[in-house]
């Protein structure tokens, strides 16, 4: 099951898909917030394939498509469709819009759907579930969801957020400034008795002050028997570690795998918002030990 709430906690991930201003805006005014629009549906939507267009080329050059969409576990099938449908019933408003040359600064209220009030209704969140569901059982869902919003009767929360987008090619890209976030660097040990094998599907990422996150290590059992393992973390350097939070992982408890089995284990990371100015880099090594 995705962790789709999390998601909606952070307002980078928040999405809309029409936006207003009290009187008509200029369209060099608005080219900027329409792209942001764009990038804020997308990304509540889960679509991270979507949303990674309207991110900057300097920002692209730090994380590739492939590294962003696994960081944050994208939602497919009927699920993704669900999500989508929630985001056309965003609305955001610019209260405040600065043109500098070739930056624009962006500050918006959102109105959008509480998805943990919608939880009983979507299944939870549980994806498996959701792409499940029959044709009839679908549209019976998006129709309840359509309902409600109409009603007046689907619960809405607000909040307010800023945004850094600058030009590119004509058009509009949002700045998320990786350069001068955290970089992560991941590794693994394993017993060196070669039973286990152990590595990360991506080595190093960069990410901001409050994110959330996620990384993904394949393990393989190369022994002729059923094995038991699991991890203990270690970061440094260690004066880090208090900032960066561990939400679920998948091997803190033992798992067992089959002769020559292979499989991928997950765990999402959270970076506190008050970590040190200073800190630019930090190493995270998954230490695998055999069970009895």
């Amino acid at each position: 099951m995705k962790k789709f709430l999390l998601i909606v906690a952070a307002f980078a991930l928040l999405a809309a898909p029409l936006y207003w201003l009290e009187r008509e805006p200029r369209k060099s005014a608005a080219e900027p917030v329409q792209i942001l629009s764009r990038y804020l549906k997308a990304a509540y939507a889960r679509d991270f394939k979507q949303a990674y267009r309207f991110i900057s080329s300097q920002d692209q050059k730090l994380k590739p498509e492939k590294v962003y969409v696994s960081e944050q576990e994208p939602f497919t099938g009927f699920a993704l469709e669900v999500a989508r449908k929630l985001s056309e019933f965003i609305r955001v408003r610019s209260t405040q819009l600065r043109l500098d040359g070739d930056h624009a600064r962006v500050k918006v209220a959102l109105t959008l759907p509480d998805a943990t009030s919608l939880s009983p209704l979507l299944l939870e969140w549980d994806e498996d579930r959701l792409n499940a569901l029959s044709p009839a059982e679908r549209q019976k869902l998006i129709s309840s969801l359509d309902k409600l919003y109409r009603g007046g009767k689907m619960k809405m929360i607000e909040g307010e957020d800023d945004f850094v987008l600058i030009r590119e090619d004509k058009t509009w890209k949002l700045l998320l400034d990786w350069g001068k976030g955290l970089q992560v660097i991941f590794g693994a040990t394993v017993p060196a008795t070669g039973q286990l094998e152990a590595a990360p599907t991506t080595r190093e990422t960069v990410v901001q002050a409050g994110e959330l996150f996620n990384i993904t290590y394949r393990v393989k059992n190369r022994s002729p028997k059923i094995i038991s393992t699991r991890i203990s973390h270690k970061i440094e350097p260690s004066e880090l570690r208090p900032y960066l939070d561990i939400v679920q992982c998948a091997l803190l408890l033992p798992v067992k795998l089959s002769p020559g089995q292979e499989t991928e284990y997950s765990t999402t990371y959270a970076i506190r918002p008050d970590i040190p100015a200073n800190a630019r880099e930090v190493s995270v090594t998954y230490e695998f030990k055999l069970e009895p």
